[in-house]
């Protein structure tokens, strides 16, 4: 069996959510499905730009075979195939198959790769900020990382001369 996921750009999901859909949930926006052939397509609420990053996050979620470009990510997770792929309208389509795919777990499998991808970029933005920060005129004056990995920063503001 198969199934097809849209991952939605986040503004595009807060629109659609606006207008009444996504009475499913935080994550579902829409589904449908073909009850001859078990397929079915979903369309789930995402945060993911970067292939490079979603490679990461899938690698941190046990994925093997991970090819990644520009426009396009492969890889096996938890005994699927998972291909995406990025339309020319800049949404990402995950399509998720193996024998014992259902709605549901591709849905959980595309949340779990949502939350680790917004992991990564949580460390991505940390870097950034570590690197930028003295020649923006700040001081890093502490970090701390909490147990489910939110990061808090405090910068001071130095005195100009």
């Amino acid at each position: 069996m198969s199934v097809t996921l849209i991952l939605l750009p986040i503004a595009l999901a807060a629109a659609a959510a606006a207008g009444g859909v996504g009475a499913l949930g935080a994550a579902v926006t829409a589904r449908s499905s073909d009850p001859a052939t078990g397929a079915g397509e979903i369309r789930v609420r995402t945060r993911m730009k970067d292939s490079t990053l979603l490679a990461d996050a899938l690698t941190n979620l046990g994925a093997s075979g991970v090819t990644v470009s520009r426009t396009s990510v492969t890889a096996e997770v938890d005994g699927v195939a998972l291909t995406m792929t990025l339309t020319e309208d800049g949404v990402w389509e995950a399509h998720v198959e193996g024998a014992d795919v259902t709605v549901l777990s591709a849905t959980e499998l595309l949340q779990r790769l949502d939350a680790e991808y917004a992991l990564m970029v949580q460390h991505a933005v940390a870097e950034k900020i570590r690197q930028r920060a003295d020649g923006s005129g700040f001081d890093l004056v502490s970090e701390t990382r909490e147990a489910d990995d939110t990061v808090t920063m405090v910068l001071n503001v130095r005195a100009q001369a």
